[in-house]
């Protein structure tokens, strides 16, 4: 039994440990009685476990938007920074993981619930390295927030390194390889930098806001898609995640980033079939708030915001 498995009796274990204390409290003493360390001990879990793990994913709440923290060693990699006015909470959560910089910023693409709070965030913590997609003069959009996302760029001095396939670079312990995008494509989601990351045996695939298109091209280059763990595309869309790429990318856990409530409807109830179908466990931000999957390299461990 994984780690990830245990974690789905933890709330059977600790109500069946209620009803026993509350019916044997004269008996406390006797042997046979499980105290919260046996039970949290049982399940796999401990406080704070996937702290001293050597590969940590956060993927933080932001609402209908995305933005992702990933951790190893003393590297630190920040995916999309989420719509305008999530700053504070990113730079805030930032700090409370001892972030001291940024080895790597990655804007998947120019979408605003991607890149909204990226200028801000860059003026926090200037990267040392931006990694984003090339567009051409079609794509390159004229809003502000890309406008103001590449003053912030200018200013903060980073190297910038346009996302290609086969572009890859340690982080810790971990390796971070660029897989998508290939081309040029008319919609910008299907522009969005698709990151898988390994250690050892396990691996995670960031899909950014991909859809068909993009997926049909990855199953196409011949590229590994296998992981373990998927941050699925474009917050659950059903254009997203179709089935051919689901069964090769194989899942255990999969990552929904969404808003409570949202208008466009993520994530959408034939994604979320599929994800049953895969035998994938969903994990959605709008219901359990920032999620951290973290890894030694061989099992998963997963704390939940609101479990």
């Amino acid at each position: 039994m994984t780690k990830t498995q245990k974690k789905k009796l933890l709330p059977l274990l600790i109500a069946a440990a209620v009803l026993l204390v509350g019916s044997l409290l004269p008996s406390l003493g006797v042997p046979g009685i499980p105290g919260w360390d046996e039970i949290f001990t049982e399940t796999g879990l401990r406080g704070g476990e996937t702290d001293a793990l050597p590969l940590r994913a956060h993927f933080i709440d932001v609402g209908q938007g995305d933005c992702t923290l990933i951790q190893s060693g003393e590297l630190n990699v920040l995916v999309d920074g989420g719509d305008k006015g999530n700053d504070k909470k990113i730079i805030a959560y930032l700090r409370n993981q001892n972030v001291k910089r940024l080895d790597y910023l990655i804007a998947t693409h120019p979408d605003a619930d991607h890149i909204g709070s990226l200028p801000e965030i860059i003026a926090a913590y200037p990267p040392a390295n931006i990694i984003m997609p090339r567009l051409d003069e079609k794509n390159t959009p004229t809003t502000q927030i890309y406008t103001r996302l590449l003053e912030a760029i200018r200013l903060s001095g980073a190297k910038v390194i346009a996302a290609e396939p086969g572009i890859s670079c340690a982080i810790g312990e971990a390796r971070m390889e660029v897989l998508a995008p290939d081309k040029q494509y008319s919609d910008t989601n299907n522009m969005s930098v698709v990151l898988r990351v390994t250690l050892d045996k396990i691996a995670y695939l960031l899909m950014g806001d991909a859809e068909s298109k993009s997926e049909a091209a990855l199953l196409a280059s011949g590229a590994s898609l296998r992981a373990n763990v998927l941050k699925a595309g474009h917050h659950g869309s059903k254009s997203s995640t179709g089935q051919a790429f689901l069964a090769a990318v194989g899942p255990a856990a999969a990552v929904i980033s969404c808003g409570q409530g949202n208008r466009y409807e993520h994530p959408h109830e034939a994604l979320l079939q599929r994800l049953s179908g895969a035998g994938a466990q969903v994990y959605r931000t709008d219901q359990r708030g920032t999620i951290i999957i973290a890894t030694d390299g061989k099992e998963l461990v997963i704390e939940e915001e609101k479990p």
